[in-house]
């Protein structure tokens, strides 16, 4: 005799008064732990032996014993219940945000200097929801977005996408970084010109930064062809701190770029250049309510210029 067929039209109710009739030996105490009448388990139990087709309680004026039959059928009928049980239970915590994972991807820079104490905060308020972090080239966010590899994502997000969309976070205005023996400053500002007749170190070619750049070098005549190529920012700060040229990269790379001595920075004030950074999503995709917790606090904690928080300001 099995039981792992189909269910047919049994209920979870015709279930759960046969486990506890059984496991109390007593249908006017299962009415009681299950908040009914003795006549209502009583029907329950019935309908759900005419629906097997089987006996499995016998009856007697003192006392309820499982029938081969029910003995049979109560350890699975208990595990159904608990498996059931424990996945309501489940769902309730992710609904009520108390557990859950949430795959986020953004650049090298950003998860090394913007992302780690956000995510520290997030983690005070939510412990038990996981952060995978994914630091990826900017030129790949877009796909681990548009693939369902990630649920969620910052980055400079390009006008033809189909299946990603973002909202804006923040506006990052591009930073020249040169060596300080060109002595450039206030009083000498360089143009355009200036920076085409220097060595220019470029981000790699699917890198938003150099989009931009060659993108406005353009608009105004200037072609810029880079002395070096590099992969991260990291790298083209290290090359101007070397003397070997000088580079546009993003504002938030500020607070790395002041440790280094002999590398000057200042706004390319001839053109400005922004980044809008934006919080991406799959169009098509719904977010977990873990993932939706952890994009309604970058709204709230993401910093905006001055590195006060949309909270602080108002």
């Amino acid at each position: 005799m099995s039981f792992h067929a189909s269910l047919g039209n049994l209920s979870l109710k015709q279930l759960r008064a046969f486990v506890c009739v059984a496991e109390s030996r007593s249908f006017t105490s299962a009415a009681t732990l299950l908040n009914l009448s003795q006549s209502a388990v009583s029907l329950l139990v019935r309908e759900l032996e005419s629906e097997l087709g089987l006996k499995l309680l016998d009856r007697t004026t003192r006392s309820v014993r499982m029938t081969e039959a029910g003995a049979e059928l109560h350890p699975v009928a208990a595990r159904v219940l608990q498996d059931l049980g424990a996945a309501i239970a489940g769902s309730r915590e992710l609904a009520d945000r108390r557990r859950g994972r949430v795959r986020f991807a953004c650049s090298p820079l950003q998860s090394s200097l913007l992302v780690p104490r956000l995510i520290g905060m997030f983690k005070a308020r939510y412990p038990h929801i996981a952060i995978v972090l994914r630091d990826t080239p900017g030129g790949e966010i877009i796909d681990l977005v548009a693939s369902g590899e990630v649920d969620l994502a910052l980055g400079v997000l390009p006008a033809d996408t189909p299946f990603v969309s973002g909202e804006p976070l923040l506006t990052d205005d591009l930073l020249l970084i040169h060596p300080r023996s060109y002595g450039w400053g206030p009083r000498r500002r360089p143009t355009w010109k200036d920076i085409a007749a220097h060595p220019f170190i470029a981000l790699g070619e699917h890198n938003s930064t150099r989009y931009l750049v060659d993108y406005h070098a353009a608009q105004v005549g200037v072609r810029l062809t880079p002395a070096c190529e590099v992969a991260f920012v990291w790298t083209a700060i290290g090359m101007v701190d070397a003397g070997l040229g000088l580079s546009l990269i993003p504002g938030h790379a500020r607070p790395i770029v002041q440790k280094f001595a002999d590398v000057a920075m200042q706004p390319f004030e001839p053109q400005r250049i922004q980044r809008p950074i934006a919080l991406m999503r799959h169009r098509q995709r719904t977010l977990s309510p873990a993932a939706e917790a952890f994009a309604d606090f970058l709204r709230e904690n993401f910093p905006r210029h001055d590195g006060r928080t949309p909270a602080a300001r108002a």
